[in-house]
């Protein structure tokens, strides 16, 4: 593959892995995209289709991306949905086939058409499944047609929305085949369904053609294992089949990525290796602690916490939640730590608290709540700073908290919450993050 190319397939394979990912840093394209001119490399058509979807995914545009962008076009132009065709034949034989037809794996493509090809698949593929982790988990709820590829079809204006219906109901029964019922009511299954095609297929391509290490893909098992994992969380019981397949695609994802001197070699992201590194072991470490996989969840987030600088820690203390509270309550408290590793008491950090964090006191309540915005604690022995500057030295400590930072505390939060007591004493949990309590 030609050096240029390399980077540039790399380039947008990281700008896709990035709308997934919190970064401190703004996005700055590669000096190979910026600098080269469009004849520069070997297929401009594929990298302009690429481009143009990252873009709509980029400014949350997901089923523009995924039904209605060029590179969508592309990548369905072959396909046919006659008004016979069932929900089972589409989602298990024509999509597949189309996506092995588009890659052409046994014909006469190099490893940059290929890669190019394949990143376009894995795009349309994480499209749909931006698309329906919005419209049921995060919104804004959108009104996404029920089948996501009605605009290819050749036959659109022939078939029914009574069909559609049909076909979602399909949907459902598939991903409860696996032998588990939904655990709660769920829209635009098939989103998903199309999904976990797109890059399942994509990914079977590739490994049986030994091209799995190839430019621009070496994300497909990660994006799929979030997808195996999305697929588990709707079911109302924890499934041996997911879980192995979820194995396999971690470890795949660990191997190609699971150090930061790999990600540097690969992407060289210096900036972001740190924040990569990290969001995928706190998700492969979240994947094991849902299986109940505790010591194994456990390494995955301490390796986060020491990849992304990660320096605070739980201890005890006595102090008051609530406004009218008389006595102090123990409660676990999240403290920062100096860097001899002391955390004794509160740290006081050389940086200052700008004017767009202002310190609230400590009596402050929210709106019509009684709960205090920031808790009052029992001063320690020994310490001669009130609760005042206890309360100053904690907000100068959550300005630091960086997006990784927070996803790391709440993966603790997660985990203590699974081998702690269920008591209120063992699951209040105060976080200089905002200091407020967080009751899980």
């Amino acid at each position: 593959m030609a050096a240029n190319d390399a980077v540039l397939l790399r380039s947008l394979e990281l700008r896709l892995l990035r709308c997934s990912l919190p970064s401190d840093y703004p996005f700055k394209p590669s000096s190979a995209d910026q600098s080269s001119p469009p004849g520069a490399h070997l297929f401009p058509h594929l990298h302009h289709l690429i481009d143009d979807a990252l873009v709509l995914i980029e400014s949350g545009q997901f089923l523009q991306a995924l039904a209605s962008s060029p590179a969508s076009r592309s990548l369905f132009a072959n396909l046919k949905l006659e008004p016979s065709d069932s929900a089972h034949h589409f989602y298990c034989e024509t999509l597949p086939q189309c996506v092995s037809s588009f890659l052409d794996i046994d014909g006469s493509a190099d490893s940059v058409e290929l890669g190019y090809k394949a990143l376009l698949v894995m795009t349309v593929g994480v499209a749909a499944l931006f698309a329906f982790t919005q419209c049921n988990i995060t919104g804004p709820l959108d009104n996404l047609p029920l089948m996501p590829l009605v605009e290819l079809s050749v036959h659109k204006d022939e078939t029914g929305g009574g069909d559609w219906k049909e076909w979602e109901a399909w949907a459902l029964k598939e991903l409860m085949s696996i032998g588990s019922d939904l655990c709660a009511k769920f829209c635009n299954l098939q989103y998903l369904v199309v999904a976990r095609t797109l890059l399942m297929r994509t990914k079977d391509v590739l490994f049986e053609g030994n091209s799995s290490s190839i430019d621009g893909v070496r994300s497909i098992s990660w994006w799929l294992a979030r997808a195996l994992f999305l697929h588990q969380k709707l079911l109302d019981e924890r499934s041996s089949f997911l879980f192995d397949l979820l194995q396999v695609n971690t470890h795949e994802s660990l191997s190609f990525l699971g150090t930061l001197e790999k990600i540097k070699d690969y992407w060289c992201a210096i900036e972001d290796c740190s924040t990569i590194l990290s969001m995928l072991h706190l998700e492969v470490g979240i994947q094991n602690l849902y299986y109940g996989r505790v010591d194994t969840s456990k390494q995955h987030f301490e390796s986060a916490a020491e990849i992304s600088n990660y320096n605070f820690f739980v201890r005890g203390s006595l102090g008051f939640r609530t406004l009218h509270q008389v006595e102090p309550k123990a409660q676990l408290r999240l403290v920062a730590g100096t860097n001899d590793g002391d955390t004794s008491a509160p740290v006081s950090h050389k940086s200052s608290i700008t004017d767009n964090y202002p310190l609230q006191q400590p009596s402050e309540v929210y709106e019509a709540s009684d709960i205090l915005m920031i808790p009052r604690f029992v001063a320690d022995e020994g310490q001669s700073k009130g609760v005042e500057q206890d309360t100053q030295n904690n907000a100068i400590a959550a300005s630091q908290l960086n997006a990784v930072h927070q996803a790391v505390i709440l993966a603790q939060c997660l985990s203590m919450e699974k081998t702690a007591r269920n008591d209120e004493l063992q699951i209040s949990y105060s976080y200089s993050s905002d200091e407020a309590p967080v009751d899980l």
